[in-house]
């Protein structure tokens, strides 16, 4: 199976949608207790830009136990074309990089995003389905070895105010997978994105963080 040729078909389909009705289910795990839960019905016009959400959250850390539900409504307004003097303005500016030694770094994304589809896997379903996926473990070593580099940046977590959160990205032996479940038509069904990590509690013990992220969509 050509994977460019399924990927090109896919992203069109989704990219010719006007409307995306779905279902965002996120839920973090400490062990055997649930940390983090989080469910958001939305419906968003891609044409209008026009977005509804209907949104439940749980907290559960640190002796803290937090409920929020709400529903909203908003706009985002969409981009517009590119204008003359930003595409010069960037130009330059890329110019300006590769002069000034970064086309190096350049080439490494470029050699990461090849890694990353040279290790995606497809399998037909019985549905006449594709199922996309990638793990961690099929990526080449230079892949994961930037992948490392990425979460361990992110482990630092200065930016996060939560707990849980800057207890997740500190985990060690940090592990990924990805699964997208297209239909017949080219249509993205579900993606299902799980991640699975080590801690260890104060007394030096090591303990399981779980988070699996899914999002649904409605045809």
């Amino acid at each position: 199976m050509n994977k460019i040729k399924l990927l090109y078909d896919v992203v069109k389909t989704m990219r010719n949608k006007e409307v995306l009705n779905g279902v965002l289910a996120v839920k973090v795990h400490k062990a055997e207790a649930n940390l983090f839960s989080l469910r958001n019905e939305f419906e968003k016009n891609l044409l209008t830009g026009q977005t509804k959400a209907k949104i439940n959250t749980e907290l559960d850390y640190d002796g803290k136990t937090v409920k929020h539900e709400s529903n909203t409504e908003f706009t985002i307004p969409r981009s517009g074309e590119c204008k003359c003097h930003e595409f010069f303005a960037r130009l330059h500016q890329s110019h300006a990089t590769c002069c000034a030694g970064r086309l190096k770094d350049k080439f490494s994304r470029l050699l990461f995003a090849l890694g990353v589809l040279n290790a995606l896997q497809t399998e037909e379903q019985a549905d006449k389905g594709i199922l996309i996926s990638l793990n961690a473990n099929d990526l080449p070593e230079e892949a994961k070895m930037l992948l490392r580099e990425k979460m361990s940046r992110a482990g630092e977590c200065h930016h996060h105010e939560h707990g849980f959160l800057k207890e997740f990205c500190a985990a060690e032996n940090l592990d990924f997978a990805l699964n997208i479940f297209t239909n017949k038509n080219y249509e993205i069904d579900r993606i299902v994105i799980t991640l699975v990590g080590t801690q260890k509690d104060e007394h030096n013990a090591p303990y399981d963080l779980t988070a699996r992220a899914e999002v649904s969509f409605v045809w």
